[in-house]
Protein backbone atom coordinates (compact mmCIF):
# COMPACT_ATOMS: atom_id res chain seq x y z
CA UNK A 1 0.00 0.00 0.00
CA UNK A 2 1.98 2.98 -1.27
CA UNK A 3 1.67 6.34 0.41
CA UNK A 4 3.53 8.20 -2.30
CA UNK A 5 0.35 8.32 -4.36
CA UNK A 6 -0.76 11.81 -5.38
CA UNK A 7 -2.46 14.04 -2.86
CA UNK A 8 -5.72 14.22 -4.82
CA UNK A 9 -6.23 10.52 -4.23
CA UNK A 10 -4.99 10.52 -0.67
CA UNK A 11 -5.33 12.81 2.28
CA UNK A 12 -1.59 12.67 2.89
CA UNK A 13 0.69 15.18 1.20
CA UNK A 14 4.06 13.71 2.11
CA UNK A 15 6.57 12.50 -0.43
CA UNK A 16 8.13 9.08 0.09
CA UNK A 17 10.99 7.13 -1.45
CA UNK A 18 12.52 3.75 -0.67
CA UNK A 19 16.07 2.47 -0.71
CA UNK A 20 17.42 -1.06 -0.29
CA UNK A 21 21.18 -1.11 0.35
CA UNK A 22 23.34 -4.21 -0.04
CA UNK A 23 26.79 -3.69 1.43
CA UNK A 24 29.77 -5.97 0.88
CA UNK A 25 33.49 -5.55 1.49
CA UNK A 26 34.32 -4.48 -2.06
CA UNK A 27 31.01 -3.15 -3.35
CA UNK A 28 27.70 -1.51 -2.52
CA UNK A 29 24.44 -1.98 -4.44
CA UNK A 30 21.47 0.36 -3.98
CA UNK A 31 17.94 -0.23 -5.22
CA UNK A 32 16.26 3.19 -5.24
CA UNK A 33 12.51 3.79 -5.74
CA UNK A 34 11.09 7.27 -6.26
CA UNK A 35 7.78 8.82 -7.23
CA UNK A 36 7.89 9.08 -11.04
CA UNK A 37 5.76 12.23 -11.22
CA UNK A 38 7.94 14.10 -8.75
CA UNK A 39 11.08 13.00 -10.58
CA UNK A 40 9.54 14.11 -13.87
CA UNK A 41 9.00 17.59 -12.46
CA UNK A 42 12.50 17.91 -11.02
CA UNK A 43 14.40 16.78 -14.13
CA UNK A 44 11.76 18.09 -16.58
CA UNK A 45 10.99 14.85 -18.39
CA UNK A 46 9.37 15.48 -21.80
CA UNK A 47 6.26 13.39 -21.21
CA UNK A 48 2.62 14.23 -20.58
CA UNK A 49 1.68 12.29 -17.45
CA UNK A 50 -1.95 13.40 -17.68
CA UNK A 51 -2.43 11.38 -20.89
CA UNK A 52 -2.04 8.05 -19.03
CA UNK A 53 1.15 6.92 -20.79
CA UNK A 54 2.05 3.24 -20.89
CA UNK A 55 4.86 1.73 -18.83
CA UNK A 56 6.95 1.45 -22.00
CA UNK A 57 6.48 5.17 -22.72
CA UNK A 58 7.44 6.07 -19.17
CA UNK A 59 10.57 3.93 -19.35
CA UNK A 60 11.37 5.47 -22.73
CA UNK A 61 11.28 8.94 -21.21
CA UNK A 62 13.74 7.81 -18.53
CA UNK A 63 16.01 6.34 -21.19
CA UNK A 64 15.91 9.50 -23.32
CA UNK A 65 16.94 11.66 -20.37
CA UNK A 66 19.30 9.12 -18.83
CA UNK A 67 22.28 11.50 -18.51
CA UNK A 68 20.22 14.28 -16.93
CA UNK A 69 18.60 11.86 -14.49
CA UNK A 70 21.95 10.27 -13.66
CA UNK A 71 23.47 13.67 -12.87
CA UNK A 72 20.57 14.54 -10.58
CA UNK A 73 20.52 11.22 -8.72
CA UNK A 74 24.32 11.01 -8.41
CA UNK A 75 24.51 14.49 -6.91
CA UNK A 76 21.63 13.82 -4.52
CA UNK A 77 22.63 10.34 -3.34
CA UNK A 78 26.35 9.92 -2.58
CA UNK A 79 28.18 6.88 -1.23
CA UNK A 80 31.48 7.21 0.66
CA UNK A 81 33.76 4.35 1.72
CA UNK A 82 36.44 5.28 4.23
CA UNK A 83 35.42 8.86 3.38
CA UNK A 84 36.35 8.50 -0.30
CA UNK A 85 33.45 9.09 -2.67
CA UNK A 86 32.43 6.14 -4.86
CA UNK A 87 31.54 6.46 -8.52
CA UNK A 88 28.02 5.16 -9.27
CA UNK A 89 27.13 2.84 -12.10
CA UNK A 90 23.50 2.77 -13.19
CA UNK A 91 22.76 -0.92 -13.82
CA UNK A 92 19.09 -0.65 -14.74
CA UNK A 93 15.95 1.48 -14.70
CA UNK A 94 12.39 0.25 -14.44
CA UNK A 95 8.92 1.66 -14.05
CA UNK A 96 6.23 -0.08 -12.02
CA UNK A 97 2.60 0.89 -11.56
CA UNK A 98 0.88 0.88 -8.17
CA UNK A 99 -2.83 1.67 -8.42
CA UNK A 100 -2.19 3.43 -11.76
CA UNK A 101 0.53 5.57 -10.23
CA UNK A 102 4.06 5.23 -11.67
CA UNK A 103 7.15 4.53 -9.58
CA UNK A 104 10.67 4.87 -10.96
CA UNK A 105 13.19 2.25 -9.84
CA UNK A 106 16.96 2.58 -10.27
CA UNK A 107 19.63 0.01 -9.48
CA UNK A 108 23.05 1.47 -8.70
CA UNK A 109 26.35 -0.36 -8.28
CA UNK A 110 29.38 1.09 -6.51
CA UNK A 111 32.69 -0.77 -6.95
CA UNK A 112 34.70 0.54 -4.05
CA UNK A 113 36.35 -1.10 -1.09
CA UNK A 114 36.29 0.07 2.50
CA UNK A 115 35.48 -0.69 6.09
CA UNK A 116 33.22 2.30 6.72
CA UNK A 117 30.29 3.25 4.50
CA UNK A 118 28.54 6.60 4.66
CA UNK A 119 25.55 7.57 2.53
CA UNK A 120 24.39 11.15 2.00
CA UNK A 121 20.89 11.76 0.62
CA UNK A 122 19.48 15.12 -0.55
CA UNK A 123 16.99 14.14 -3.26
CA UNK A 124 13.77 16.19 -3.47
CA UNK A 125 14.09 17.88 -0.05
CA UNK A 126 15.54 21.15 -1.37
CA UNK A 127 13.99 21.41 -4.83
CA UNK A 128 10.71 19.50 -4.71
CA UNK A 129 9.19 18.67 -1.31
CA UNK A 130 10.70 19.58 2.05
CA UNK A 131 8.59 16.82 3.61
CA UNK A 132 10.22 14.14 1.44
CA UNK A 133 11.25 11.03 3.37
CA UNK A 134 13.26 8.06 2.16
CA UNK A 135 13.10 4.80 4.07
CA UNK A 136 16.39 2.93 3.79
CA UNK A 137 16.92 -0.74 4.62
CA UNK A 138 20.50 -2.00 4.84
CA UNK A 139 21.29 -5.63 4.18
CA UNK A 140 24.89 -6.04 5.26
CA UNK A 141 27.13 -9.08 5.52
CA UNK A 142 26.74 -9.12 9.29
CA UNK A 143 23.45 -7.36 10.14
CA UNK A 144 20.46 -5.42 8.87
CA UNK A 145 19.64 -1.82 9.67
CA UNK A 146 16.92 0.74 9.00
CA UNK A 147 17.29 4.46 8.59
CA UNK A 148 14.95 7.30 7.69
CA UNK A 149 16.33 10.10 5.53
CA UNK A 150 14.59 13.44 6.09
CA UNK A 151 15.42 17.09 5.59
CA UNK A 152 16.96 17.03 9.08
CA UNK A 153 18.65 13.59 8.80
CA UNK A 154 20.55 13.53 5.53
CA UNK A 155 23.41 11.17 6.32
CA UNK A 156 23.78 7.67 7.69
CA UNK A 157 26.79 5.52 8.56
CA UNK A 158 26.13 1.83 8.03
CA UNK A 159 26.58 -0.10 11.26
CA UNK A 160 26.35 3.00 13.42
CA UNK A 161 23.19 2.63 15.47
CA UNK A 162 21.59 5.34 17.51
CA UNK A 163 18.55 3.91 19.25
CA UNK A 164 17.37 7.32 20.47
CA UNK A 165 17.49 8.63 16.93
CA UNK A 166 15.60 5.59 15.64
CA UNK A 167 12.97 6.07 18.35
CA UNK A 168 12.61 9.74 17.49
CA UNK A 169 12.49 9.09 13.72
CA UNK A 170 9.62 6.61 14.00
CA UNK A 171 7.82 8.66 16.65
CA UNK A 172 8.08 11.75 14.45
CA UNK A 173 6.91 9.70 11.47
CA UNK A 174 3.81 8.65 13.42
CA UNK A 175 3.09 12.25 14.49
CA UNK A 176 3.54 13.49 10.93
CA UNK A 177 1.34 10.73 9.54
CA UNK A 178 -1.64 11.64 11.73
CA UNK A 179 -1.16 15.42 11.49
CA UNK A 180 -0.96 15.35 7.69
CA UNK A 181 -3.61 12.64 7.42
CA UNK A 182 -6.61 14.93 7.01
CA UNK A 183 -9.00 12.00 6.68
CA UNK A 184 -7.97 10.63 10.08
CA UNK A 185 -8.20 14.10 11.64
CA UNK A 186 -11.70 14.61 10.26
CA UNK A 187 -12.77 11.24 11.60
CA UNK A 188 -11.44 12.07 15.08
CA UNK A 189 -13.20 15.43 15.03
CA UNK A 190 -16.45 13.74 14.01
CA UNK A 191 -16.08 11.42 16.99
CA UNK A 192 -15.54 14.11 19.60
CA UNK A 193 -18.15 16.66 18.41
CA UNK A 194 -21.16 14.77 19.84
CA UNK A 195 -19.06 13.33 22.68
CA UNK A 196 -18.14 16.78 23.96
CA UNK A 197 -20.98 16.54 26.49
CA UNK A 198 -18.53 15.09 29.00
CA UNK A 199 -14.84 14.30 29.16
CA UNK A 200 -15.70 10.69 30.00
CA UNK A 201 -17.54 10.14 26.70
CA UNK A 202 -14.64 11.62 24.77
CA UNK A 203 -12.23 9.24 26.48
CA UNK A 204 -14.54 6.31 25.73
CA UNK A 205 -14.77 6.86 21.95
CA UNK A 206 -11.12 7.84 21.52
CA UNK A 207 -9.98 4.80 23.50
CA UNK A 208 -12.10 2.57 21.25
CA UNK A 209 -10.64 4.19 18.12
CA UNK A 210 -7.09 3.85 19.48
CA UNK A 211 -7.62 0.20 20.37
CA UNK A 212 -9.05 -0.55 16.93
CA UNK A 213 -6.33 1.09 14.84
CA UNK A 214 -3.57 -0.25 17.11
CA UNK A 215 -4.74 -3.84 16.54
CA UNK A 216 -4.75 -3.70 12.75
CA UNK A 217 -1.65 -1.49 12.60
CA UNK A 218 0.25 -4.23 14.42
CA UNK A 219 -1.28 -7.12 12.48
CA UNK A 220 -0.67 -5.50 9.09
CA UNK A 221 2.89 -4.38 9.89
CA UNK A 222 3.80 -7.87 11.12
CA UNK A 223 2.34 -9.35 7.94
CA UNK A 224 -0.36 -11.35 9.74
CA UNK A 225 -3.34 -9.62 8.09
CA UNK A 226 -3.39 -7.31 5.11
CA UNK A 227 -5.99 -5.55 2.96
CA UNK A 228 -5.44 -3.90 -0.43
CA UNK A 229 -5.31 -0.13 -0.48
CA UNK A 230 -8.08 0.05 -3.09
CA UNK A 231 -10.44 -1.25 -0.38
CA UNK A 232 -8.97 0.48 2.68
CA UNK A 233 -8.88 4.06 1.37
CA UNK A 234 -12.53 4.18 0.17
CA UNK A 235 -13.59 2.46 3.43
CA UNK A 236 -11.87 5.20 5.44
CA UNK A 237 -13.82 7.81 3.48
CA UNK A 238 -17.05 5.89 4.15
CA UNK A 239 -16.28 5.81 7.88
CA UNK A 240 -16.04 9.61 7.87
CA UNK A 241 -19.34 9.91 5.99
CA UNK A 242 -21.13 7.53 8.36
CA UNK A 243 -20.06 9.31 11.55
CA UNK A 244 -20.80 12.75 10.06
CA UNK A 245 -24.30 11.58 9.00
CA UNK A 246 -24.85 10.20 12.50
CA UNK A 247 -23.92 13.60 13.93
CA UNK A 248 -26.16 15.44 11.46
CA UNK A 249 -29.21 13.23 12.12
CA UNK A 250 -28.45 13.01 15.83
CA UNK A 251 -28.43 9.23 15.90
CA UNK A 252 -28.16 8.26 19.53
CA UNK A 253 -26.54 4.98 20.47
CA UNK A 254 -25.41 3.68 23.82
CA UNK A 255 -22.75 1.54 22.21
CA UNK A 256 -21.14 4.15 19.97
CA UNK A 257 -17.75 2.87 21.08
CA UNK A 258 -18.39 -0.44 19.28
CA UNK A 259 -18.91 1.33 15.94
CA UNK A 260 -15.84 3.44 16.66
CA UNK A 261 -13.79 0.35 17.41
CA UNK A 262 -14.80 -1.24 14.11
CA UNK A 263 -13.91 1.87 12.15
CA UNK A 264 -10.64 2.07 14.06
CA UNK A 265 -9.76 -1.36 12.67
CA UNK A 266 -10.13 0.06 9.14
CA UNK A 267 -8.03 3.16 9.87
CA UNK A 268 -5.29 0.95 11.30
CA UNK A 269 -4.73 -0.60 7.87
CA UNK A 270 -4.29 2.93 6.51
CA UNK A 271 -1.70 3.74 9.18
CA UNK A 272 0.22 0.54 8.43
CA UNK A 273 0.94 1.36 4.79
CA UNK A 274 4.24 3.15 5.37
CA UNK A 275 5.68 0.52 7.71
CA UNK A 276 4.71 -2.28 5.33
CA UNK A 277 6.51 -0.59 2.46
CA UNK A 278 9.70 -0.21 4.49
CA UNK A 279 10.11 -3.99 4.79
CA UNK A 280 11.48 -3.68 8.32
CA UNK A 281 13.82 -6.35 9.58
CA UNK A 282 12.63 -8.75 12.25
CA UNK A 283 15.20 -7.39 14.70
CA UNK A 284 13.73 -3.87 14.70
CA UNK A 285 10.14 -4.25 13.55
CA UNK A 286 8.72 -4.41 17.09
CA UNK A 287 10.47 -1.23 18.30
CA UNK A 288 9.73 0.61 15.04
CA UNK A 289 6.04 -0.34 15.31
CA UNK A 290 5.92 0.73 18.95
CA UNK A 291 7.46 4.16 18.39
CA UNK A 292 5.39 4.79 15.26
CA UNK A 293 2.21 4.02 17.18
CA UNK A 294 3.36 6.27 20.03
CA UNK A 295 3.79 9.05 17.46
CA UNK A 296 0.30 8.46 16.08
CA UNK A 297 -1.16 8.72 19.59
CA UNK A 298 0.81 11.90 20.35
CA UNK A 299 -0.49 13.48 17.16
CA UNK A 300 -4.03 12.35 17.92
CA UNK A 301 -3.86 13.74 21.46
CA UNK A 302 -2.54 17.04 20.11
CA UNK A 303 -5.51 17.36 17.74
CA UNK A 304 -7.97 16.56 20.53
CA UNK A 305 -6.25 18.93 22.97
CA UNK A 306 -6.69 21.78 20.51
CA UNK A 307 -10.27 21.01 19.46
CA UNK A 308 -11.90 19.83 22.69
CA UNK A 309 -11.69 23.08 24.72
CA UNK A 310 -13.26 24.95 21.81
CA UNK A 311 -16.07 22.40 21.55
CA UNK A 312 -16.80 22.61 25.28
CA UNK A 313 -16.87 26.40 24.91
CA UNK A 314 -19.12 26.42 21.84
CA UNK A 315 -21.55 24.00 23.48
CA UNK A 316 -22.59 26.77 25.86
CA UNK A 317 -24.09 28.78 23.03
CA UNK A 318 -27.57 28.26 21.61
CA UNK A 319 -26.25 28.05 18.05
CA UNK A 320 -24.10 25.02 18.80
CA UNK A 321 -26.62 22.65 17.11
CA UNK A 322 -26.37 24.81 13.97
CA UNK A 323 -22.57 24.51 14.13
CA UNK A 324 -22.88 20.72 14.41
CA UNK A 325 -25.25 20.55 11.43
CA UNK A 326 -23.15 22.82 9.20
CA UNK A 327 -19.85 21.14 10.09
CA UNK A 328 -21.35 17.67 9.63
CA UNK A 329 -22.78 18.56 6.22
CA UNK A 330 -19.41 19.97 5.16
CA UNK A 331 -17.59 16.84 6.32
CA UNK A 332 -20.10 14.62 4.50
CA UNK A 333 -19.37 16.53 1.28
CA UNK A 334 -15.60 16.16 1.74
CA UNK A 335 -16.01 12.47 2.55
CA UNK A 336 -18.09 11.88 -0.57
CA UNK A 337 -15.49 13.57 -2.76
CA UNK A 338 -12.73 11.43 -1.22
CA UNK A 339 -14.80 8.27 -1.62
CA UNK A 340 -15.49 8.94 -5.30
CA UNK A 341 -11.85 9.79 -6.00
CA UNK A 342 -10.52 6.75 -4.18
CA UNK A 343 -13.10 4.31 -5.51
CA UNK A 344 -12.36 5.53 -9.04
CA UNK A 345 -8.61 5.29 -8.45
CA UNK A 346 -7.89 8.98 -9.20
Amino acid sequence: MYSILPSHAHAHTNSYGYMNIHEKTKEVDIDLTLDYKELAIVVELPINLESAPTTAELEGALSDQKDKIMDYLASGMRVYRDELICEPQLKSTKVSMIDNHPLANFQFHYSCEGKSTRIAYDLFVDDMNRSHINFATVDGEKETQEFTFTIAEREMVIGERNWLRQAWNFTFLGIEHIITGYDHILFVLCLIIPAAISFGRVVEVITAFTLGHSITLGLATLGIVSLPERLVEPAIALSIIYVAVANLLKWETKNRWIVTLLFGLIHGFGFAGILQEMELSRSTIASSLLFFNVGVEIGQIAVIALALPLLFLFRRYKRFPVFVSVSSASIITIGLVWFIQRAAGF
